[in-house]
């Protein structure tokens, strides 16, 4: 489902549902007006007070920015959902996955494996396979502004 109310979306996040964050390597990669990605995983992760699990080469970025975080791998991430849950980032399987900083086709492709739990994607296409997805934009700055309402209304 195309999220386009940056409110509702989180106060889902914020629900009492248990959160995971992937953080995938474009988030190393893609700035938006001089603001990196990871500095909006980071926003995301203290203001939902998510743990992210940094895939690609995030980790360090992450730890700089003072996040609860732990390498992993995505493939293996979206595994643990399937079968029994053995990751240390977080206490049990998540009841939320929300995925930021991966291409539109591996986002498909890990968010369509995900079982048992909800999938959110924070990518500038939108993915019909997730549970819940940011709507197609058409240049970086409107990808931007969508960033910057979720994170707004996600509150201090």
């Amino acid at each position: 489902m195309s999220v386009k109310d940056a409110s509702w979306l989180a106060k889902h996040l914020k629900s009492g549902k248990k959160v995971l964050v992937m953080a995938g390597a474009l988030c190393d990669q893609i700035e938006l007006d001089g603001k990196s990605l990871l500095d909006y995983v980071a926003e995301i992760s203290r203001r939902t007070k998510a743990p992210v699990a940094a895939t690609g080469n995030t980790v360090n970025g992450l730890r700089d920015r003072g996040i609860n975080t732990r390498k992993a791998w995505a493939a293996e991430m979206v595994n643990f959902m399937r079968y029994e849950w053995k990751h240390p980032i977080i206490d049990g399987t998540p009841e939320i996955t929300v995925f930021i900083g991966y291409n539109p086709i591996l986002a498909a492709n890990l968010v369509s494996a995900v079982q048992g739990a909800e999938t959110v994607v924070l990518g500038n296409a939108y993915i019909k396979e997730a549970t819940y997805s940011l709507p197609d934009t058409t240049s970086f700055k409107e990808w931007q502004r969508e960033l910057e309402d979720l994170v707004q209304a996600l509150g201090k």
